[in-house]
């Protein structure tokens, strides 16, 4: 303990920094790895919410296309009929600058229409037949130009996020699930990085041209299977 006193008085306080800094960095790549659950992150519905207007950006953020990954586990693989299906959706920002996110958990959709947001394609195995629910039970997400502060969420570098969707049964049910086997995968859109509302008579431009919300054609997850009132196979079977 004594030897470790010393070194540390000994040790500048720049040389000292420099070393804690690092110690974090490392333990900031390492530590989703060693503890199971650190690999999901945080809850994406309670990421900061950004600053509103054009001053409080990055120029990192700005070139931050393509530096977000989306990946979905299932919390069962197998459920009974009338039971919800849950699926934990992660975002991963790969990239060195902050991601400014468009998520609205509570739009999620249990089928693909192109719309923006998340949405969940579903397949029939083996067959692969596209299934959904209605428009009846769900109507299509709005199209946003411009994005108030709530429902976006900034995503810092090299950082995850998980948020964890349940569609009910009834959802389940339009959306064609009966007995059998299915794939999931989901898919993330959003086409615009959001309006800048100047207030009429501002004498000062904003440095940035618009929100810099994350934008992508398509995103696409890893694809998993589950199945609905399928006996389970016996251990070691």
């Amino acid at each position: 303990m004594q030897r470790a006193r010393d070194l540390i008085s000994d040790t500048s306080n720049t040389n000292l920094t420099i070393v804690v800094f690092a110690f974090v960095l490392l333990l900031i790549i390492l530590l989703p790895r060693v503890i199971p659950g650190g690999r999901f992150g945080i809850p994406c519905s309670s990421l900061a919410h950004p600053i509103p207007g054009g001053n409080n950006q990055s120029y990192l953020s700005a070139r931050s296309e393509g530096a977000l990954r989306l990946e979905i586990a299932l919390q069962r693989s197998s459920i009974n009929p009338g039971e919800p299906l849950t699926v934990n959706v992660t975002f991963i920002n790969t990239g060195v600058g902050a991601i400014t996110l468009f998520f609205v958990p509570e739009e999620a959709l249990l089928r693909d229409d192109g719309a923006p947001g998340l949405s969940f394609q579903i397949l029939r195995l083996p067959d692969r037949a596209l299934l959904g629910e209605p428009p009846t039970v769900r109507p299509p997400n709005p199209q946003r130009t411009q994005f108030p502060p709530e429902v976006l969420h900034v995503l810092g570098p090299r950082q995850r996020c998980t948020e964890q969707i349940t569609f009910s049964a009834t959802r389940v049910n339009s959306a064609g699930l009966t007995a059998g086997s299915y794939s999931m995968r989901a898919i993330y859109r959003n086409f615009f990085r959001g309006e800048i509302i100047v207030p009429p008579g501002a004498t000062a431009t904003p440095i940035f041209p618009d929100q810099g919300v994350y934008t992508t054609q398509e995103l696409r997850s890893n694809e998993v299977e589950f199945s609905i009132g399928l006996p389970q196979p016996a251990p070691g079977g």
